[in-house]
């Protein structure tokens, strides 16, 4: 489980059983919110973090892993149309606030997990504030969790797991630093570019939500063992719209529909597959589809689809 403070309330504790996901994501984009929703399951939590009604993080806590952005969403997904409990709220923040939230979930690691009796905390303080440094401090035991947020390498408040709101004094997070075994984390954006994401543009959760909530105890017929083949190698083709097609099929067998979506944006910013005849556009392409997969599929699989992609655009 991971703390997260309470902001303005707008929704809180609604049982997820009554919870359309596709309709409660949309009434947050419209109602620009700017904050975030928490689902609390038994033993997993979901953060969205979001901004003006854009979605531009994700964190999946469940059975000390951590999934973030698509993957995120899909195991959210699974979650809400398997659960038989769990609740749903949202909160509103300022957008400083929410900056430093996303630092901490989707922010780069600048402590992690260290024991405080090893920190030098004026220096620690130092760095954040001379770099202007925008997250989330964590201090933590195993009985007792604080946070400090930052903006721009100031202070902008406090929470612990015994608080019902942000606060401006830091006593209760002091003495948790104080405490035996105490340790810290810190988490932070490297910039602000992150803000420009869109996740619910990058994923159909509709089409998601539709996919999993339908007979997900239905029998599937029994299939006569075969050996393992290579994925199938559609027809040689000479357009570049066909091989496009052919690359988003490739990514939705070795990735599934978060891996179509994933090609489709990336076709999309490099200008689509007729760029991909440079060698230098293809290895940028393979590298981003690489580095998007990581949390979709194993090594193994991910060096497959990019082969396949590979002698797909040789065809070009």
């Amino acid at each position: 489980m991971f703390l997260l403070p309470k902001g303005n309330p707008l929704a809180e504790n609604v049982p997820v059983a009554k919870l359309q996901l596709p309709e409660a994501l949309e009434k947050l984009k419209n109602g620009a919110l700017t904050g975030c929703a928490v689902f609390d399951f038994p033993g997993a939590d979901c953060a969205l973090i979001y901004d003006a009604g854009k979605m531009v993080g994700a964190l999946v806590h469940r059975e000390n892993k951590e999934l973030r952005d698509q993957a995120a969403l899909q195991a959210l997904v699974d979650l809400l149309v398997l659960a038989n409990s769990g609740s749903f709220s949202v909160y509103g923040f300022s957008r400083e606030m929410t900056l430093a939230l996303l630092g901490m979930i989707n922010g780069t690691a600048v402590i992690d997990g260290q024991e405080i009796k090893q920190i030098d905390f004026k220096a620690l303080l130092d760095r954040i504030k001379n770099e202007q440094m925008t997250g989330t401090l964590k201090i933590f035991t195993a009985d007792r969790s604080g946070l400090i947020f930052y903006k721009g390498g100031a202070t902008i408040g406090f929470f612990h797991n015994a608080a019902t709101a942000v606060e401006t004094s830091a006593g209760e997070v002091q003495q948790i630093a104080g405490l035996p075994g105490a340790k810290a984390c810190l988490s932070v954006l490297q910039n602000e570019q992150a803000l420009s994401l869109d996740l619910a543009a990058m994923v159909d959760i509709r089409k998601l939500w539709e996919a999993a909530s339908g007979n997900i105890f239905a029998a599937t017929p029994a299939a006569a063992p075969k050996a393992a083949t290579p994925p199938p190698t559609p027809t040689p083709v000479a357009s570049a719209s066909d091989v496009e097609t052919a690359i988003i099929e490739f990514a939705n067998q070795f990735l599934g529909k978060l891996g179509k979506a994933l090609a489709e944006k990336e076709l999309s910013n490099i200008g689509g597959a007729k760029a991909l005849s440079d060698a230098g556009m293809l290895n940028e392409f393979l590298a981003a589809m690489e580095r998007g997969s990581k949390m979709l599929a194993s090594v193994n699989k991910i060096k497959e689809m990019n082969a396949a992609i590979s002698n797909e655009v040789a065809k070009l």
